[in-house]
């Protein structure tokens, strides 16, 4: 009998799933993909989410108690009580795995649960419409249905928003259960308590007064409007580091998590992790996404999460021998003490696998998805005769989604609409486009058919960079840039943004930054408020818990070549391009204010370059050498100084 006294512990299933004859199991799909192309399952999508937020926020499985275990309101969850000493060693009263190697494996179970429940809505949801043709065929979508992710880091469908309509829009068109078409308040916009506190002191003074969940609140009313614009503006460099990630990375604890210690690689700065942060910040906006105490509570989490487990999947199937070595815990939790040894086999808690006796491991998730019942588009491993072949079409998949290499990437994204209103960059800019969209629809048509990576070959035969780009990278070698970051994660006692800007910002403006036209990227450190931090978060301080995070500069680069700014990639001109040009604003997420960066504890700036090929198949190739230009950032606040550790 468990802590609850209940006889059974719930197990933690994903939805049950009998695979297709072919190994197959239906597919979590993209949330714009799904709204576009299989509209029954997104219409119970809607109705069954507005079911699960409906019920009963005491009961185990609603959809309040379940995103209640991510942070608020620190409460043991199915009866999985401490069996830590947390409380007298100042610890944290969760089961929060951030900045973790649990980080990724903890929250696919997590997932998992919600999965579980909402597909149980689904089903009910679809068997109340009229009997006949119209039930028969919501019943049948209902079977393969899966929860939708949301693919941020992808270019927006032509005409389309980065953040599009069915997510800020209050209420949303749908076929109801009777089977009359009416306008609905929309689940996918927020969620509405009901009430705050169904238990009391659930929620601190700071999330008590919001009836609903908010994003850039003004007072209790979300602006969505603005989120759009701001994931537009640094959608370049999100798309690098995704790429970097993807296609560089080969270290699971590095690609994974972004606690950062004196021992880590000048290349391995950004992680998974560090990328999650910075969409939680930037669709937030100091609403309850840019809150961990807060953020499952937001509808929009999960489709978020489930495209950070998706990016994993990918990640894994690339590198299918690579897994975490052991890490001491970072802080005590409910189940974890600070500093034993976290590894594969430690338990996922609250999280009862399939047998209700034992919890999750993340080595028993960590090969493939469908150990919970789905797959992803790009992880449809049973349709490929071997692993190369399935490896060359996630590949392929990657570059379609979020470009081969910088040049790539640059072309097709038009880098967040950075360019200079000079004659001589829009012709070359066009030039790259034409060279650029010739060539890639030829090869990526012959690559599907032939289920290869796609080459893009223009017309001198050189592979991956348009003929207008081409001396940029003399023998196909480029030299990247980078900006690496660190600070102490609960330095500020709340959860705070390193801006990075390439030339002239209005100082006087912060709330113009996000959009500021010289934005860059961001890193953004997610820590805990002092209202909800716990004495153990305070003493993290002290003892400087550092995390850290990557903002690719390439792209920005190479806008201001076309733009004449400057000449090349090579350190002889970027070092002093880069000396007088780089810029970095510290900003409070809850407030808005901005934070003089000498006051940010443990903050380090650093600029650092390697060298990089790009192969024949278009693919970039990383040297894995960094440099290290202190001379950049020495004088400036939070700048790495001469002969300080990078």
């Amino acid at each position: 009998m468990n802590s609850n006294g209940n006889n059974e512990n719930l197990a933690v299933t994903g939805v049950p799933t009998t695979r297709g004859q072919d190994g197959s199991v239906p597919l979590r799909r993209e949330l714009r993909d799904l709204q576009a192309n299989y509209p029954d399952q997104f219409n119970l999508l809607i109705l069954g989410l507005k079911n699960y937020q409906g019920q009963d926020e005491l009961a185990l499985t609603s959809y309040y108690q379940v995103a209640g275990i991510h942070g608020l309101p620190y409460k043991p969850w199915n009866g999985v009580g401490s069996n830590t000493d947390w409380q007298s060693t100042s610890g944290f009263g969760g089961y929060c795995t951030h900045s973790s190697i649990l980080f990724l494996t903890w929250h696919r179970p997590y997932l998992a649960l919600y999965e579980q429940s909402l597909y149980n809505s689904v089903q009910a949801v679809a068997k109340q419409f009229p009997a006949g043709a119209l039930r028969d065929k919501y019943v049948k979508a209902a079977e393969t249905f899966r929860s939708p992710y949301f693919d941020w880091a992808s270019q927006p469908p032509a005409g389309g928003s980065a953040f599009p309509n069915i997510l800020t829009s209050p209420n949303i068109t749908v076929v109801d259960v009777d089977g009359k078409t009416r306008s609905v308040s929309n689940p996918l916009y927020r969620f509405t308590f009901h009430p705050i506190n169904p238990s009391p002191n659930d929620f601190t003074r700071q999330w008590s007064r919001y009836p609903t969940t908010v994003r850039y609140p003004m007072g209790t009313t979300s602006q969505d409007s603005r989120i759009a614009p701001i994931l537009s503006n640094e959608l370049a460099s999100l798309r690098s580091n995704v790429s970097l990630l993807l296609l560089s990375y080969t270290n699971f604890d590095a690609f994974s998590f972004n606690r950062w210690d004196p021992s880590t690689k000048v290349g391995e700065f950004g992680s998974l992790e560090d990328v999650h942060n910075e969409i939680h910040d930037r669709v937030g906006g100091g609403g309850h996404m840019s809150s961990l105490d807060a953020s499952a509570f937001d509808p929009f989490f999960w489709m978020h999460h489930a495209n950070v487990d998706r990016l994993w999947a990918i990640w894994q199937d690339l590198n299918p021998d690579m897994f975490m070595s052991p890490r001491p815990a970072p802080y005590s939790t409910f189940n974890s003490t600070e500093g034993e040894p976290q590894t594969k086999d430690s338990p996922l808690t609250p999280f009862w696998d399939k047998s209700g006796d034992r919890f999750w491991t993340s080595d028993q998730i960590k090969d493939s998805t469908t150990t919970f019942g789905y797959a992803y588009p790009e992880t449809q491993e049973w349709k490929y005769k071997d692993e190369g072949a399935y490896q060359a079409a996630i590949r392929l998949a990657v570059t379609e989604l979020y470009g081969t290499n910088v040049f790539d990437n640059f072309v097709r994204a038009n880098l967040q609409h950075r360019a200079k209103e000079h004659a001589v960059a829009i012709k070359a800019l066009t030039a790259a486009k034409q060279d650029f969209a010739e060539d890639a629809a030829a090869a990526r048509s012959e690559a599907i058919e032939q289920r290869e990576p796609a080459r893009f070959v223009n017309s001198n035969g050189s592979s991956g960079i348009p003929d207008s780009l081409k001396h940029l990278a003399p023998n196909n070698k480029y030299t990247e840039w980078v900006v690496n970051i660190r600070a102490q994660k609960h330095g500020l006692g709340q959860a705070f943004r390193v801006q990075v800007f390439l030339g002239d910002i209005d100082e006087s403006d912060p709330d113009s930054w996000d959009t500021e036209f010289n934005a860059v990227g961001r890193v953004s450190v997610l820590g805990r408020s002092r209202e909800t931090q716990c004495a153990k978060c305070r003493i993290d301080t002290a003892s400087g818990l550092m995390v850290s995070g990557t903002v690719p500069l390439t792209s920005a680069l190479l806008q201001d070549i076309i733009g004449g700014e400057v000449a090349s990639l090579q350190p002889e001109d970027v070092v002093p391009y880069l000396t007088k040009n780089l810029r970095w604003k510290t900003r409070l997420l809850e407030s808005g204010d901005e934070k003089e960066c000498e006051q940010v504890p443990g903050l380090k700036v650093s600029v650092a370059s390697t060298e990089v090929t790009i192969g024949e198949d278009g693919m970039p190739e990383y040297s894995g050498q960094y440099v290290v230009y202190r001379e950049i950032t020495d004088g400036k606040p939070g700048g790495l100084r001469a002969g300080e550790h990078a």
